[in-house]
């Protein structure tokens, strides 16, 4: 996790653990930026990054000003998300004297009410305050998913600071949450953990001005929700709050008014964990950067265009693409090798099994003459006399040198015979041998093919005769 915080005097870096599990910091450090040009901050940004040695930027959030925006509350007749975006898209051409596409907002359901209605809180700004940031950040070779207000940040350093608190735990009370840094303050309401109100407005250099600008905040707020705030929190900068404290405690509404360190978070022991950077947060306030690093889950908005947003959905499906290719052509690959390897290793016992059969084939071939002639035989005893009469007449005809293969008949119809024979003359022979029985004519050889075994020569042949009936 990196978080990234521009105010309008500094730039501020932290860099925390992978997950919210893991929010160990492992630096937090800032530069001055007061005067600077946008490409001087780019180099700013650039030199942070390099200090901190972050290498694997990881979830990069860019934190920016609350007041470079407009906040609008709203009731709106729907609880359906879906459709409370639809009008909040309405009501944000409305609300700005700018084209839509020049527009960038988002928004959060504060209260969905009984009677179907739900109270939300519409964030809405110019395109040129975020283009502005994101060409800072390409000039620093830096990209970002998230870009988030200030006022969200402090939002999601409060609940990190004192714990998730419902509505219950807090009877109701509405508390104010006031981050005092160089040059801004920000001031967000909160009923339980939602945040209704919010505000930010320049640093001033005296605690009784600064505390007359509360005053008028949280005047407004009650005069427009006819609620009380019951509670203030200070935080930021320590020396500045304690100034502001007393001034707080005596005015005329009674309010409980405490300080909780920026550094505070209710998982850990920043007294222990954080020593390192307590004398940086008597300087500068690091509650912004600490809410984006503790509770990364509490923070729901994002000001990212939308074709910004597109554009990187697209970017990132198409790297999935890749990558499932790549995945798939790799897998493809090792298959194939082992497909080759096992048909190479096949090939190998194909041509060791051929050589011992070509070794054997003479006697490999004549047992299976006298195997298939007894299975002809078989085969054939539930015929009449003639039909072992045919067999018999073959088998003595035929003359040494050639082997009957195949002996294929139907009594009264045809006789076919295929074989082997050592030379072409044996076939003629048998052929005319055949002839002359009384039990075939018409005898004929339909093929005769030399093959070389071995550098001898052999005679595959089929020879078909008509069979006489001579079964009366």
């Amino acid at each position: 996790m990196v978080a990234l915080e521009f105010t309008q005097d500094r730039i501020k870096l932290a860099v925390g653990g992978r997950s919210s599990q893991n929010p160990a910091l492992k630096a937090i450090i800032d530069r001055p930026i007061a005067g600077l040009s946008d490409e001087e901050q780019s180099g700013a940004v650039r030199d942070l990054l390099s200090e901190a040695g972050v290498r694997e930027r990881g979830s990069l959030v860019i934190c920016i000003p609350r007041h470079l925006f407009t906040v609008r509350n709203l009731r709106l007749p729907s609880s359906d998300e879906a459709e409370l975006r639809q009008m909040a898209a309405l009501q944000a051409g409305k609300q700005l004297p700018y084209p839509a596409d020049e527009i960038v907002w988002d928004f959060k359901v504060i209260e969905k009410r009984p009677d179907g209605y739900s109270d939300i809180i519409l964030i809405l700004g110019h395109r040129n305050v975020i283009d502005r940031y994101l060409h800072i950040l390409k000039n620093a070779n830096l990209d970002t998913d998230r870009i988030i207000l200030s006022s969200e940040a402090l939002l999601a350093w409060s609940i990190a600071a004192e714990g998730y608190k419902s509505d219950e735990e807090v009877g109701g009370q509405i508390r104010a949450v006031v981050n005092i840094d160089t040059s801004q303050i920000d001031v967000i309401i909160l009923k339980g953990n939602l945040m209704e109100f919010s505000r930010s407005f320049p640093f001033k250099d005296n605690a009784e001005g600064m505390a007359d600008e509360l005053g008028k905040t949280f005047h407004s707020y009650e005069k427009e929700n006819a609620k009380e705030i019951g509670a203030i929190i200070l935080t930021g900068i320590e020396g500045k709050a304690m100034d502001l404290m007393p001034l707080l405690e005596g005015s005329k509404r009674q309010r409980a008014v405490e300080f909780t360190h920026p550094l505070k978070c209710a998982s850990i022991d920043y007294r222990e964990t954080l020593s390192n950077y307590f004398d940086l947060s008597k300087d500068i306030s690091l509650a912004s950067l600490l809410g984006i690093c503790y509770n990364p889950q509490g923070i729901a908005m994002n000001f990212l265009p939308e074709d910004v947003k597109q554009r990187k959905t697209k970017e990132a499906n198409r790297k999935t693409l890749i990558r499932i290719v790549a995945l798939g052509a790799a897998v493809s690959i090792l298959l194939f090798g082992i497909l080759i390897k096992g048909l190479l290793n096949k090939r190998s016992e194909f041509k060791l099994i051929n050589l011992k059969i070509n070794e054997t084939e003479t006697k490999v071939k004549r047992l299976r003459e006298i195997s298939q002639n007894l299975e002809n035989i078989k085969q054939n005893l539930d015929m009449r006399g003639s039909s072992v009469d045919v067999i018999r007449e073959v088998f003595k005809i035929v003359p040494p040198g050639i082997s009957i293969s195949v002996m294929d008949f139907e009594l009264g119809k045809t006789l076919t015979l295929r074989g082997i024979s050592s030379d072409l003359s044996s076939v003629f022979k048998f052929d005319a041998d055949l002839e002359k029985s009384v039990y075939f004519r018409n005898c004929e050889i339909r093929y005769a093919q030399k093959r070389i075994i071995k550098e001898k020569e052999f005679v595959d042949f089929e020879i078909n005769c008509k069979l006489e009936d001579i079964r009366q």
